[in-house]
């Protein structure tokens, strides 16, 4: 083993034992098997795309700094698996966990301009951490700009497993000021982990009931569908975090709606989750009609913690390095296979650009369940339920 992937995966091990995790859960929540998380620790293996390795030292509680030294040190592990040792054979590149067949992905077509103007925003609001979900907005984690500078260089990304239901977001600057290379003062983070419930949360899966096992608890759910190729289904809830890396104040000044390709949703069975949760969630801060023939984000009631409904807020948002913004994004659909993505448009003095917020570097995918049979887990078994309710 070269050094380099000896002093990467030694940083894995070390963020790893600090946070108090267990493989279990970290490999749940990255979405890999929990032997190939112990090759990424052991050195065994190098993933092929930094995207995972963030979100692995982002759940352990990484520094800014930290996170700085582990993407040097991925890109140094990362050349030296290509290059073979005196008689030997290069490092295997990071492995793919066998999965059931998944809902077929769709082939995107060309994607969106860019807008080419910023709209004359109002005057923004007062910078202040503003709650429009029951999570934090201090739950944000401030990205290494230098990595992401570094990282938009290499090929798109490796994409995850195919159906995989949930994913950080990716930050990819575009639209930059007069100085290309200068990172963007401001990042995001996306969770979309149907805001911290199961209530209401559908998967499109192939498998009959009887080949469908039990559905684990909130924080292993999303792993369970993507190993069964689960597509997300009838609405995608996302939780979208900016949050400034200088103190400088940065104006957020709106979220656009793109969509790749849009056909009609594949027939499945839909699954749900959640069971006995009495009703239907609170409506999103955003809620996006991907059925619409030009989707837009829809500033909507949100809830605060107590359940009780916010006012409706809209941008342009304000941030910096002290002040952070927490948006909820519910896009649906009925009887579409919708991939998409979202672009926030910001502007720091005379700096101005867009930030493309994705799965993992794909886009988001949501299908429709319309038409489509449909089960929840009564605690034994897996029992009939209607999906109309649900499907957009």
């Amino acid at each position: 083993m070269s050094t380099a992937i000896e002093d990467f995966a030694g940083q894995l091990r070390e963020l790893k034992e600090r946070s108090g995790h267990s493989y279990g859960m970290l490999a749940a929540r990255l979405h890999v098997s929990t032997s190939t998380l112990h090759r990424y620790c052991n050195g065994a293996a190098v993933p092929g795309d930094y995207a995972p390795v963030e979100r692995f030292a982002r759940l352990c509680g990484a520094s800014p700094e930290e996170l700085l030294a582990l993407h040097r040190r991925w890109l140094l592990a990362d050349a030296a698996k290509r290059v073979p040792a005196a008689g030997g054979s290069p490092v295997p590149a990071a492995e793919t966990d066998a999965a059931p067949e998944p809902i077929p992905e769709p082939t995107p077509g060309p994607e969106p301009s860019d807008p080419s103007d910023l709209p004359e925003p109002p005057q923004p609001r007062k910078p202040r951490r503003r709650l429009l979900t029951a999570a934090s907005a201090a739950a944000a984690v401030l990205a290494v700009v230098a990595a992401l500078v570094l990282h938009s260089q290499r090929a798109g990304g490796t994409p995850t497993a195919a159906g995989t239901p949930t994913a950080a977001g990716t930050r990819t600057p575009s639209a930059a000021s007069s100085t290309p290379t200068a990172p963007p003062p401001v990042t995001v983070s996306v969770l979309s982990d149907n805001w911290d419930t199961q209530c209401d949360q559908w998967f499109l899966l192939r498998q009959q009931p009887a080949h469908v096992p039990p559905p684990p608890s909130l924080r292993e759910t999303n792993g369970w569908a993507a190993a069964l190729g689960g597509t997300p289904a009838g609405s995608l809830r996302l939780e979208v975090t900016a949050q400034g890396s200088t103190d400088r104040p940065v104006v957020l000044h709106a979220m656009y709606v793109r969509v790749l390709s849009s056909r009609p949703a594949p027939a499945g069975i839909g699954y749900t989750t959640g069971s006995g949760c009495g009703g239907a969630l609170t409506p999103a801060s955003f809620d996006i009609d991907l059925d619409a023939a030009a989707p837009h984000a829809k500033p909507v009631p949100g809830f605060v913690g107590d359940g009780q409904e916010a006012v409706v807020a809209d941008f342009p948002f304000q941030v910096s390095a002290a002040e952070s913004q927490v948006l909820d994004v519910a896009g649906r659909t009925a009887d579409r296979d919708v991939s998409w993505y979202l672009e926030v448009l910001w502007s720091c003095g005379d700096r101005h650009g867009t930030l493309r917020v994705d799965d993992g570097g794909r886009p988001f995918r949501t299908v429709g369940l319309k038409g489509d049979p449909g089960y929840f887990y009564d605690g034994e078994s897996w029992k009939p339920a209607g999906v109309d309710d649900f499907s957009g």
